[in-house]
C-alpha cells in the first residue's frame, strides 16, 4: 500500500478507534443511572434528578446493543485492557432487573397451561383486522388484557367465531388511552371498574375480576394502565398504582396476575417495589416502539404472576398495527 493511503488508513482507524471509545464510555454511564435512579428517593429535593435518571434508565437494550458494537470495532482495531470495565458495567446493569418467574423445569400437559397476552391496541387506529385474526387463531391466548381499548375496538370485537371464542369479557372503552378490556376463555366473576375520583387525577381507570381454571382454582387479575412518566409526579403515580394493585392481589398461597401497558421497565422503580408480591413473567421481551414491525426496544408491557405459578415461556404477539407489540406468556400452576 502507498505510504499517502496507508497514512490516511491510519487516521481513519484512529478516528474510527477514538468514537467507539467515547460511545462506549457513554454507554455504561447511561446504563448506571438504572441503579442509581432507584438509590435516590422519589421524593423531597432530589425527585426531579431521580426522575432524570430513570428516564435514562429504560434504555439499558440501547445502551447494550450499542456498548457491544463499540466493543467490537475496538477489538478490531486495538486490542485493551481497560475495555472489560465499560463491557462488566454495561452486563452489570443489564442484569440488575426486578424478579422474574421461575421457569418450568419439566415439560407440562397442554391443558395445564393458561396462556396471557397484553396489547396496547393504540387510540387512533381504526383497522382491527390483525386483532380479530391473532384472536381467532390457533396460537391466542386464553386471556387477554388490551389497553387503549375504544368504542371502535369493541365493536370490531363482536364478530361471529369471536365472541364464541371470548364468552366472557370486562370491557370498558374510553375516548381517551385508558380504556380497558379483558378477554377469557375461562369464566369471570367479581369484576370490579376502578375510575379514578376526579379528572384532575393522576391515577387511571383499572380493572379487577377473578377467573377460574378449568381445574376449579381461583385466580385474581388485575388489568391496569398507569400514566406514562411525563414528570416526576406521573412517575411516582404510577409506580404508586402499580404498589396498590399488587397489594390488592397479594394472598399467601392464591394465584394472581396483573397485565398491561406499564409504561416502565424492569430497570425501574417500581416493578422492585412489587416484586415481593409479583414477579415478572414476561421477562425483558421488549414491546414497544413497534417500528415497521420488526424492531421495539423498551419492554413497557408486562405479565406480572404470584409465586404459585411457573413460566413456561414468553414471547412477542404478531404485529397489530399498534406503536406496541403484543406480549405473550404461557403459564403453569403445579
Amino acid at each position: 500500500m502507498p505510504p499517502l493511503k496507508q497514512t490516511r488508513m491510519q487516521a481513519l482507524k484512529a478516528a474510527v478507534a477514538t468514537r467507539a471509545r467515547w460511545l462506549l464510555v457513554l454507554c455504561a454511564l447511561g446504563s448506571l443511572s438504572a441503579p442509581l435512579s432507584r438509590l435516590l428517593p422519589a421524593e423531597g429535593a432530589t425527585q426531579q434528578l431521580q426522575w432524570v435518571l430513570e428516564l435514562a434508565a429504560h434504555w439499558q437494550w440501547l445502551y447494550l446493543v450499542l456498548g457491544a458494537v463499540c466493543l467490537a470495532i475496538l477489538l478490531l482495531l486495538q486490542r485493551a485492557w481497560w475495555l472489560l470495565g465499560p463491557l462488566g458495567v454495561l452486563a452489570a446493569s443489564f442484569g440488575l432487573q426486578s424478579g422474574t418467574l421461575p421457569q418450568q423445569a419439566q415439560p407440562v400437559n397442554a391443558e395445564a397451561v393458561l396462556t396471557v397476552g397484553t396489547a396496547n391496541l393504540a387510540l387512533g387506529t381504526t383497522d382491527f383486522s390483525a386483532l380479530v385474526t391473532w384472536l381467532q387463531s390457533a396460537n391466542a391466548p386464553d386471556v387477554v388484557f388490551l389497553q387503549e381499548f375504544t368504542d371502535a375496538a369493541q365493536h370490531a370485537l363482536k364478530v361471529p367465531g369471536l365472541t364464541e371464542r371470548y364468552p366472557h369479557r370486562v370491557e370498558a372503552p374510553q375516548p381517551d388511552p385508558f380504556g380497558l378490556a379483558i378477554l377469557s376463555r375461562l369464566p369471570l366473576s367479581d369484576v370490579q371498574r376502578l375510575a379514578p375520583a376526579d379528572a384532575a387525577a393522576l391515577t387511571t381507570l383499572r380493572l379487577r375480576a377473578g377467573l377460574t381454571l378449568p381445574d376449579g382454582r381461583a385466580v385474581r387479575l388485575a388489568a391496569v394502565h398507569p400514566m406514562p412518566p411525563l414528570s416526576a409526579a406521573y412517575a411516582r403515580a404510577r409506580d404508586e398504582t402499580l404498589a396498590e394493585e399488587a397489594r390488592h392481589l397479594a394472598q399467601p398461597g392464591a394465584l394472581a396476575l396483573m397485565a398491561g401497558d406499564f409504561n416502565t421497565t424492569p430497570w425501574a422503580r417500581g416493578l422492585f417495589a412489587v416484586e415481593g408480591q409479583l414477579r415478572r413473567a414476561s421477562g425483558s421481551v421488549p414491546s414497544w416502539p413497534n417500528a415497521w414491525g420488526l424492531l421495539s426496544v423498551l419492554p413497557l408491557d408486562h405479565v406480572l404472576a404470584s409465586s404459585g405459578w411457573r413460566l413456561v415461556d414468553a414471547r412477542q404477539g404478531p404485529d397489530l398495527g399498534s406503536d406496541h407489540r403484543p406480549v405473550v406468556v404461557r403459564l403453569a400452576a403445579p
